[in-house]
């Protein structure tokens, strides 16, 4: 089995528990403020603990989409947490790569058919974008994003 499909189900694997990880905080506040809160810790706390001002913490916590990584591991350390990321995909990994080699293999095929059309030697399009997604899925899954 290819290297990069177990790669692709173990990804799955690992994330799938995240994907229920909708809503978790309130809708306007961010983690900083979220945590800070219920830990019951104030902005100037927080701010005593990272060396900075409490009008600086207000401005990262309404700003905290903007904030750099290095500052959310500073600030996740102050509140004794710990800072992770991730790319949390819409669907899963697996179905990312099908929705994309079917895209890929239906384009190809467009321009196919237009030309044996012009031969009378259409192909079944259904049948076809399934092959050729699937060869392009094991064979050539580097082509499927150009």
């Amino acid at each position: 089995m290819d290297k990069r499909i177990l790669q692709l189900r173990a990804l799955d694997k690992k994330t799938s528990a995240l994907q229920l990880a909708n809503n978790i905080i309130s809708r306007g506040s961010g983690w900083i403020n979220t945590v800070r809160e219920a830990v019951g810790m104030t902005a100037l706390q927080l701010a005593k603990r990272l060396g900075v001002t409490q009008p600086r913490i207000a401005k990262m916590e309404a700003n905290e989409d903007n904030l750099k990584l290095s500052t959310m591991k500073k600030v996740a350390r102050a509140l004794n947490c710990e800072f992770v990321y991730y790319f949390k995909p819409a669907v899963t990994f697996q179905n990312i790569v099908e929705e994309q080699a079917q895209k890929k293999a239906a384009e190809i095929l467009r321009n196919v058919n237009v030309n044996m059309a012009l031969e009378n030697q259409e192909v079944s399009t259904e049948e076809a974008v399934k092959d050729l997604a699937l060869d392009l899925m094991n064979n050539k899954i580097k082509r499927i994003w150009d």
